[in-house]
């Protein structure tokens, strides 16, 4: 095709081009009827799940709600609670020494802008962040766990690197938090 101006690659109509999908990325089974539900938590030998008071008979009245529907959906989430409730270990908050950031306690940090947040720490089944119920397994918690008034931790965040100071630590919700 010398002489053309076009290379031969290209020298072929669009139409007659043909393209192929590879069958990785084709489905001929149907997908199945039933709920999907994640399975309770395997624990490694010695390993213990912790869950305070309150998050526990929030899961217990869950599994009762869950059942009371009887439905399918219903009874899959029942089993997963269930299994759930049998793994975790119940811990309070009395167990620290006082003013020690622990499992179950609450926790007001202040950011180098001022801006203060409470978390109460605790395990990763009842953790919400919009409650402020923050996963002890999560890194800000993993970071204040044993610190005191007064401690500064460094954070890795998304958008950098932040300096927090704790201000308060409590056993007791601070007002306005259930």
């Amino acid at each position: 095709m010398p002489g053309n101006g076009r290379t031969p690659h290209l020298s072929r109509p669009r139409s007659a081009r043909i393209h192929r999908v590879s069958k990785a990325f084709t489905s001929e089974e149907t997908p199945d009827e039933a709920p999907l539900v994640r399975p309770p938590p395997r624990l490694a030998p010695g390993e213990v799940r912790w869950v305070t008071p309150e998050g526990q008979g929030s899961l217990r009245r869950a599994m009762v709600s869950a059942r009371a529907a009887r439905t399918p959906d219903g009874d899959a989430r029942a089993a997963l609670l269930e299994a759930t409730l049998a793994v975790l270990t119940v811990l309070g908050p009395e167990g620290a020494p006082p003013g020690e950031v622990a499992f179950a306690r609450w926790v007001t940090v202040e950011d180098e802008d001022g801006r203060r947040t409470t978390w109460r720490l605790v395990g990763p089944d009842e953790a919400d962040a919009r409650r402020g119920l923050l996963s002890a397994h999560a890194p800000l918690a993993r970071a204040l766990l044993g610190r005191r008034v007064g401690d500064e931790v460094e954070v890795e965040r998304p958008g950098g690197a932040r300096r927090l100071t704790v201000v308060a630590v409590s056993q007791e919700a601070p007002p306005g938090r259930p």
